[in-house]
């Protein structure tokens, strides 16, 4: 079964053969080569007439509002004191009359040679900006036009905010910059004079780096209606300052402990599990954190090793990645080499400053250095102990300049005994001319 063609397609198809027909036959009669060509075309405009044909409407549509704006030409400085919209009849074709809207036409007045404050009819012209569409009529026709002076004032460029900057993130409003930081807005002077600001739109929703926004200038009264004035420059950009409120970092976790263990007994090893814990909070608190802490563990009179889950001190308006951890505090017996036979053994630990020998020629370290350094004997040498009595000697012998760790020599009195001491990190640097070193 086939589908009837269309009249167009039927008017179409033939002249498409009456063209055939004419170049066939062109070499043979250039007359009736014409004639065809001819006749070929206003059969097409036939079809556009049947199919397209021109028709008349008003825009906008009857009982709609006039919704082309007027413009006044040849003003020069001066300004039309009210506001005026036309609507118009149209003729075209119906493709081309569709989806019409205000800004294809150009309504206009010529207020040339016009005085300030005198009242005047002036004829309304609009231009079509659409192809194929005429302009017939144009309702009202003429207008009573009065052109005054504008007025003009300067006004600093705000930023009107809306949106929220992402989580964790905030504008720091100090460092934030407008370019212009002024501008000038003219018009009517009531206009004018009702102008409260004149704002930049910025949208900072989701925002988290350093952002440039520009945009269109909007002036608004005290009520935040918008205000039609010209302004002067009519964009303008704002730089804005972007920081990060709430930051991470993982830290070292310490547990301290309290109380002595039994007589004879040593803690030799603090384990905490796990070793790091992240803590988030704002950037000013979590910057000045060096590490985190737990409730001091008690191991008075302990003889064994002891492990338990101590709850981490959450430093304010942080939060944690766990709120505890596993403490597992290593006591050992204390082995007493020296001393009477039978005689109770203890440990103790001192910090001291160490002396530094074998500095290389033109260096010299730099900073503050201390030791902790475990004592372990007879207790009654053990309370008679003084920092003092021990001596502790870093070799700086073969360094060079930079931070490196250098071995610790621990001397202590007779019949007590230095736990070993790891290699002391220490920083080398050239002597400076006039030093006393």
């Amino acid at each position: 079964m086939t589908t009837p063609e269309s009249p167009r397609v039927s008017w179409l198809r033939l002249v498409l053969a009456i063209a055939r027909s004419s170049i066939a036959s062109m070499y043979q009669n250039w007359a009736l080569a014409s004639f065809s060509l001819v006749a070929a075309f206003a059969i097409w405009f036939i079809v556009e007439d049947v199919e397209n044909p021109r028709v008349t409407l008003r825009f906008p549509a009857e009982g709609l509002p006039a919704a082309i704006p007027v413009e006044a030409r040849n003003a020069g400085n001066l300004i039309m004191k009210d506001s005026f919209a036309v609507a118009v009849v149209l003729e075209g074709r119906d493709d081309d009359l569709e989806n019409l809207v205000p800004g294809d036409f150009r309504a206009y007045v010529d207020v040339q040679d016009m005085q300030p404050g005198i009242e005047d009819v002036r004829e309304v012209k609009v231009e079509s900006r659409r192809s194929g569409v005429s302009v017939i009529e144009v309702i009202p026709s003429a207008v009573r036009v009065t052109v005054v002076e504008p007025e003009e004032r300067e006004l600093p460029v705000t930023i009107r905010r809306s949106g929220q900057v992402a989580a964790g993130y905030q504008e720091v409003e100090a460092a934030t910059t407008v370019d212009p930081a002024t501008v000038v807005i003219s018009g009517l002077p009531e206009r004018v004079a009702s102008v409260r600001s004149v704002d930049l739109d910025v949208n900072l929703s989701g925002v988290r780096d350093n952002t440039t926004i520009e945009g269109d200038l909007v002036a608004r009264s005290q009520s935040g209606a918008q205000v039609v004035v010209t302004i002067t420059p009519a964009r303008a950009r704002a730089t804005l300052q972007i920081e990060q409120t709430f930051v991470q970092r993982t830290l070292p976790v310490e547990v301290l402990t309290t109380g002595d263990v039994a007589s004879g007994y040593m803690i030799t090893n603090v384990k905490v599990e796990p070793a790091t814990v992240a803590v988030t909070g704002p950037q000013a608190v979590v910057t000045g954190l060096t590490r985190l802490t737990t409730p001091p563990l008690d191991v008075s009179g302990a003889r064994t090793d002891q492990t338990l889950i101590r709850t981490i001190d959450e430093p304010q308006n942080t939060s944690l990645g766990r709120p505890s951890v596993t403490v597992t505090v290593e006591i050992r017996p204390i082995e007493c080499a020296t001393g009477p036979a039978g005689a109770p053994c203890g440990g103790t630990t001192f910090v001291v400053g160490p002396t530094f020998e074998g500095a290389p020629p033109g260096l010299t370290h730099s900073g503050f250095y201390s030791v902790e350094v475990k004592i372990t004997g007879p207790l009654t040498q053990l309370r008679d102990l003084k920092p003092g009595d021990i001596k502790v000697t870093v070799s700086l012998a073969g360094g060079a300049t930079g931070t490196r760790g250098y071995p610790v020599i621990v001397s202590v009195p007779s019949g007590l005994k230095a736990e070993p001491v790891p290699n002391l990190q220490v920083t080398l640097v050239a002597l400076s001319s006039g030093s006393g070193q």
